[in-house]
């Protein structure tokens, strides 16, 4: 909206005795005449119906709207702003059931489990049981339309959740299965935690996620991929021993970004024996790191260090 150098001001008086409350406003010089900013009916029907249809992205649909749009009204007296409304009216109308959102999600659960006859679903799903523990909710599906076809196929299957992406916190979690190269949705976990849960209870709530891959689809990955979040990680090891699980190599490389760019903060205390316990003769039992090592073994380590490069220089000047 346009402003307007009037000299305006407002002023407001509440009184804590009387029940009113006195407002002065003042323009010193008059705006121009605001115009119409209605949309039309047809425009507002060309807008429902093509954004519908359309499987593209919200920006990218709003500017072939509008572009059309142009083209029949050059000096349209509405805004862009007022068409991207209308859109997102539009697009609500698919997903929204009542206004608890958790409520809504159920109720087009319900469906889509009759999506065989029923005109507006495309995919049909299956309910996935969950735990019941307090203070969690979650709802869980499955594909299974996508799980007959290439279940048998799946070597390779990882779990990611979108996480604070709403205001209830709910995470969102989407098990993926390689199918010819590429990701292939398997089903979706919508999980609500609170901040001081039962321990363990998310793992759970993942765990059965899982097992019902497992059991209704026969689903035996030789891999699994997941973050570092060790909920997730449990709960592939538990259900899918036998697979290698391996960490996504984004999220490693941020973990050593992050431990790498803090200074002035020593790591955790090396134990040459727990490693070797862990990894095997692969680790050399004489290593240790430079934050460990005292200055006078610093030092011998140093002569020790240059009477090497010493006697190699001897040998090739020989």
């Amino acid at each position: 909206m346009d402003s307007f150098d009037c000299d305006g001001w407002l002023f407001m008086t509440i009184s804590e005795i009387e029940s009113y409350a006195q407002v002065q406003l003042k323009h010193a010089y008059d705006h121009v005449v605001y115009s119409e900013m209605q949309v039309p009916p047809d425009v507002q029907e060309y807008v429902e119906n093509n954004f519908k249809m359309s499987t593209t992205s919200v920006s990218s649909i709003i500017i072939r709207i509008w572009n059309e749009l142009l083209k029949k009204y050059p000096e349209p007296g509405f805004k862009r702003r007022s068409i991207y409304n209308i859109a997102a009216n539009a697009r609500r109308k698919q997903w929204f059931r009542d206004p608890d959102e958790f409520k809504s999600a159920k109720i087009i659960l319900e469906e889509s489990k009759t999506s065989k006859t029923s005109k507006t679903s495309k995919y049909s799903i299956i309910e996935i049981d969950l735990p019941k523990v307090d203070g969690f909710s979650g709802l869980a599906l499955s594909l299974p339309d996508v799980m007959l076809k290439f279940g048998g196929r799946i070597r390779e299957i990882s779990l990611d959740s979108a996480w604070n992406t709403n205001a209830s916190h709910y995470e969102l979690y989407a098990l993926l299965g390689e199918v010819y190269g590429s990701g292939c949705p398997l089903g979706y976990l919508l999980l609500q935690s609170p901040k001081s849960g039962e321990e363990g209870a998310k793992e759970s709530f993942i765990r059965a996620f899982l097992e019902h891959f497992q059991k209704h689809y026969e689903l035996n990955p030789s891999f699994t991929l997941t973050d570092k979040d060790l909920s997730e990680i449990n709960a592939f090891l538990k259900v899918f021993p036998d697979a290698k699980h391996q960490l996504c190599f984004w999220h490693c490389l941020r973990a050593v970004k992050q431990r790498l760019s803090i200074l002035r903060h020593p790591p955790k205390f090396y134990n040459v024996t727990e490693a070797r316990n862990e990894f095997g003769d692969a680790i050399n039992k004489d290593f240790v790191p430079v934050g460990q090592v005292s200055d006078s073994e610093r030092v011998v380590s140093y002569l020790f260090l240059v009477e090497c490069i010493s006697h190699v220089s001897n040998r090739i000047s020989l």
